[in-house]
């Protein structure tokens, strides 16, 4: 893959392209950028460029503001930054790949055998990507989501329940749709707003605006207002029924 690489800070541009050129043999790296605007006229003169690496936060241009100019866009992308909240948080309800600073080696293996699959950018990510990335905002009311196919942008409210299946998770909207996704409970969980959903069982993490009866026993079980049945945890029973208020 045809590889641009960009960060205002050249120690993290020499360090990113040694480790790709030693231990990603796919890539071929066609630019090194330290200047936003650098990065935006190569790309605009070389549109069959593949991959994009590029940091979040930088002078004149940050990451947002230069991937509007160039929308839209083919290239696949996967942001890298040191850990900052909000910008973290922003890429993941937007769905988009990222990697945090210091870059660990496989994580950046796994990121490039990802981005081969990437579907491109929509601008529906971008506008959450966008939101949020400053935003002190708990969290939002629409997210996008990485599936099998593509992906999906769900309302959180419709989100009924998730369930775990190994490596995958299921969720269960409203409408009856199911999604299929590459994350575990956990990750799904930091998506979404605690003062609606709860994990009440070690497979199941339940909006509490959909739950409609509760059936008591020793954790208990919940009907959902899709009509399914599951169960809550023993251990987990008192914090979840005063979460119900009961």
């Amino acid at each position: 893959m045809r590889t641009l690489i960009l960060d205002d800070e050249p120690y993290c541009v020499e360090l990113l392209a040694h480790l790709l050129k030693k231990h990603c043999p796919d890539i071929e790296i066609v630019a090194q950028c330290t200047d936003p605007q650098v990065a935006l006229e190569f790309l605009r003169a070389n549109p069959a460029t593949d991959l994009v690496f590029m940091d979040v936060e930088m002078p004149r241009l940050n990451a947002f503001d230069l991937l509007n100019l160039l929308y839209p866009f083919r290239f696949k992308l996967v942001f890298t930054t040191a850990y900052d909240k909000y910008a973290v948080k922003a890429i993941k309800y937007s769905a988009l790949d990222y990697l945090l600073k210091p870059i660990d080696i496989e994580e950046l293996k796994t990121a490039v055998q990802r981005a081969t699959k990437q579907v491109p950018v929509h601008a529906e990510q971008m506008e959450i990507f966008g939101r949020h990335r400053n935003s002190s905002e708990a969290h939002p009311e629409r997210i996008a989501l990485s599936t099998q196919t593509g992906v999906d942008f769900v309302e959180v409210k419709t989100v009924v329940f998730c369930s775990s299946d190994g490596s995958y998770a299921e969720l269960f909207l409203e409408d009856g749709q199911k999604l299929v996704l590459s994350k575990n409970l956990k990750e799904i969980e930091e998506l979404l707003p605690s003062a609606d959903f709860f994990r009440a069982h070690h497979s199941y993490l339940l909006n509490i605006r959909h739950v409609k009866r509760y059936v008591r026993g020793s954790g208990g079980e919940v009907v959902m207002s899709n009509g399914r049945l599951l169960p809550v945890a023993r251990n987990r029973k008192t914090e979840f029924l005063e979460k119900l208020g009961l």
